[in-house]
């Protein structure tokens, strides 16, 4: 029997290598769900595994999954994972990445788990609330860069607060996602009209209410996506890309209906 075929049947080489891909996977997905481009989340991997001790790491990296198999000699080890959470933590992503740049010197799975573990668990570098102020002044002063005025400001900023603060409770019960953007863009709009109403009838009416409905939701556009879906085509990451595209085009069309929907409730136009 010669000595590659035996090294092919022996169980604690191929455990080595399973090892080794949990690790890698984790590293993957932990940057997939931070809202980062294909190609990172292959770098990253590609590093960790080596750095771990496998020769090769061949990966595939859609918006949704990753599929990968960790080589050494004549052994592989294959695994998929699905994503099925995607935000944008750029705090995170920064972390990762930095391990995979910088891993020990005595690096192993577990360790590296370990060290994965306390990643997951940083802390929001904002606290909630200031969070929620800076996009609600933000989304106020969207309003402004559009033309409108002070009645506009308040209310796009009373609607983008009090929306993101629902967005953030039903993101944090698991609910899907279209109806949530739904539910939270009508809940932003119709608070932003009862604002300007409420200023229309102390004496301070407006001709551009518009511009605050367009400006309450703003929180909700899909930016991250966009921008990163644009990085995966470039490099001809056609299928993550049309992937990014694809979820933010649901998105921006999600916002649309809950606006509309808003509107016919209390029937006024964003035109």
């Amino acid at each position: 029997m010669s000595k590659s075929f035996q090294d092919s049947l022996q169980p604690q080489a191929v455990c080595e290598l399973a090892d080794i891909m949990q690790v890698v996977m984790r590293v993957g997905v932990l940057m997939l769900q931070a809202g980062t481009v294909s190609f990172r989340v292959e770098q990253a991997m590609q590093r960790v595994a080596l750095g771990l001790g496998a020769e090769r790491l061949d990966a595939y990296v859609t918006f949704t999954g990753i599929t990968a198999s960790v080589h050494r000699g004549n052994q592989h080890y294959t695994q998929i994972a699905r994503v099925s959470s995607v935000g944008v933590d750029m705090n995170r992503v920064g972390a990762v990445e930095f391990l995979s740049l910088h891993l020990p010197a005595d690096a192993s799975p577990s360790k590296l788990m370990a060290l994965l573990d306390k990643i997951e668990q940083i802390p929001a570098v904002y606290p909630l609330p200031l969070v929620l102020l800076a996009v609600a002044i933000a989304c106020g002063a969207f309003a402004l860069l559009q033309g409108g005025g002070l009645v506009e400001f308040v209310g796009a900023a009373v609607g983008a607060g009090v929306g993101q603060t629902v967005r953030v409770y039903l993101r944090s019960l698991k609910l899907n996602l279209v109806p949530t953007t739904v539910v939270c863009a009508a809940i932003a709009t119709l608070l932003c009209y009862l604002v300007v109403q409420g200023f229309a009838m102390v004496g301070q009416p407006t001709t551009y209410a518009q511009y605050g409905y367009v400006s309450s939701v703003l929180f909700q556009v899909p930016g991250a996506p966009l921008v990163t879906a644009a990085l995966d085509l470039i490099r001809f990451d056609l299928l993550s890309g049309i992937s990014r595209i694809t979820y933010a085009l649901i998105l921006i069309f999600s916002l649309a209906a809950g606006i509309i929907t808003a509107g016919a409730l209390v029937n006024f136009s964003i035109m």
